[in-house]
């Protein structure tokens, strides 16, 4: 979690208001929110990359729902190619999984790397964060091949 924060309140702050930023990366995290964590009841599957035993990046597909759950990377890892590393382990994991197809709500902020990863833009929305607050998003997908 502390990688998501950081990915959210540093690199993401620039593209979105204050008030997004807080109830997307809430301090500190609660209980709940472990606790909805670790019970994963939509069965994610989740990977993390490490650097020196250091997490540094983490990410999520939920496959009933062919759905590009998560990709963080923490902001002193940014650019070094753990992002990409991340999405091509899900996409192995998704195909595994009998998926010919991933769908995402990108950020704004990105945005660029899912295009740079081959994932082509359907429309522009809205995301509905846990606390109900919405954010502005990009519908996003990549077909799968074998």
């Amino acid at each position: 979690m502390e990688v998501h924060h950081a990915a959210v309140l540093i690199t993401a702050a620039k593209d979105y208001a204050p008030e997004i930023i807080e109830q997307w990366a809430p301090m500190p995290v609660s209980a709940g929110a472990i606790s909805r964590f670790n019970a994963n009841a939509e069965n994610e599957v989740r990977f993390v990359a490490e650097v020196d035993g250091e997490v540094v990046g983490f990410a999520a597909i939920v496959p009933s729902n062919e759905e590009l759950r998560a990709c963080y990377v923490s902001p002193k890892a940014a650019g070094k190619g753990v992002g990409k590393a991340l999405v091509v382990e899900l996409e192995r994991a998704a195909k595994q999984e009998g998926l010919a197809i991933l769908r995402l709500n990108s950020s704004l902020t990105a945005h660029p790397f899912y295009e740079a990863m081959g994932y082509q833009t359907e429309s522009r929305g809205e995301h509905v964060l846990g606390s109900g607050q919405r954010m502005s998003c990009i519908h996003m997908t990549k077909k799968l091949t074998r």
